[in-house]
């Protein structure tokens, strides 16, 4: 069974790409807040995602290499195309890779992650060159969503509710920025996250502080099958941390989770982010997985310079 290789274009194939990742075991990563990752600007700008299908109009894999993350995200239907598109999957990589390579005018290493414990996945990056500079670099929590206690009361003057849809995404996008202190959230990559499928504006939310501006951001996915949801991303302006928004913003949202019919609730974060990783585990997340990541140079002087 033949299979083809096709630009993924952010808009008319995305249903298909869902359906595809729905497919895919939790061990992937990324299962869930997947839509947040397809929205970035990279991806929308038309070089770093592509998809196949096999004869039949059926889509079997699926690579985007993440900018933001700097990582290669990819999903394989099993099943007799796996080791064609495997192939064929890496070599597009490579090939992207040398392009940005190319266009920074340096060489740059690419990485690939995966559960500590699955072998299967690890042993496919290291086949593909996927060996330099292993290192733990994500912590994966889960949360049970049982005897959830009271959402905490804000501070006076602070309201918590649902983001205005696209009339907020740029004072998002400056929260954004501000909380993470980075510059590559913007307007537009927000706005297309409105758009996705399994958006659902009820696990969008947001603190608005008493002057009017937005204090902190808690953004819900939801997986109705797996009956599973993410925290993807969490953050509070610097001006208004070590005041409990986060602990309500979480709070919160794992209330609606699980009234929105989840059974679980997932969070990834650094392993080097203590803060992060307190407030999560006072909230009730446990460690369930940690996530490895693993480099590959594409320029063979790479390594040597």
């Amino acid at each position: 069974m033949a299979i083809t290789r096709h630009p993924f274009d952010g808009t008319e194939h995305l249903t298909r790409v869902l359906e595809l990742v729905r497919q895919m075991p939790e061990s992937c990563r990324h299962v869930v807040d997947w839509p947040w990752r397809l929205s970035t600007p990279a991806i929308h700008a038309g070089n770093d995602a592509v998809f196949w299908e096999n004869d039949e109009g059926v889509m079997v894999g699926l690579a985007a290499w993440q900018y933001y993350w700097a990582v290669l995200d990819f999903f394989i239907l099993p099943g007799p195309q796996q080791s064609e598109v495997k192939e064929d999957l890496f070599a597009w990589a490579d090939q992207r890779f040398r392009e940005r390579d190319a266009e920074r005018g340096k060489p740059l290493l690419y990485w690939a992650e995966f559960w500590e414990e699955d072998r299967e996945r690890q042993q496919l990056v290291n086949a593909h060159g996927f060996l330099a500079d292993e290192y733990e670099c994500y912590v994966y929590l889960e949360h049970p969503l049982e005897n959830l206690p009271p959402v905490p009361d804000l501070p006076e003057g602070f309201i918590l509710r649902t983001l205005r849809g696209v009339d907020e995404v740029a004072a998002y996008a400056e929260l954004h920025r501000a909380a993470f202190q980075s510059n590559s959230m913007t307007p537009e990559w927000r706005a297309r996250t409105l758009h996705m499928p399994t958006y659902r504006p009820e696990v969008d939310l947001v603190i608005e502080a008493p002057d009017g501006s937005l204090a902190g951001f808690c953004v819900g996915w939801l997986e109705p099958a797996r009956q599973l949801a993410q925290i993807e991303p969490i953050g509070v302006h610097p001006r208004f941390q070590q005041l409990g928004l986060s602990r309500v913003l979480l709070s919160e949202i794992l209330h609606r989770f699980k009234r929105y019919g989840a059974r679980k609730a997932i969070v990834e974060t650094n392993l080097d982010r203590s803060p992060a990783r307190h407030a999560y585990a006072a909230a009730g997340f446990r460690q369930a997985h940690i996530i490895h990541s693993v480099g590959k140079w594409v320029n063979p002087l790479a390594e040597v310079q």
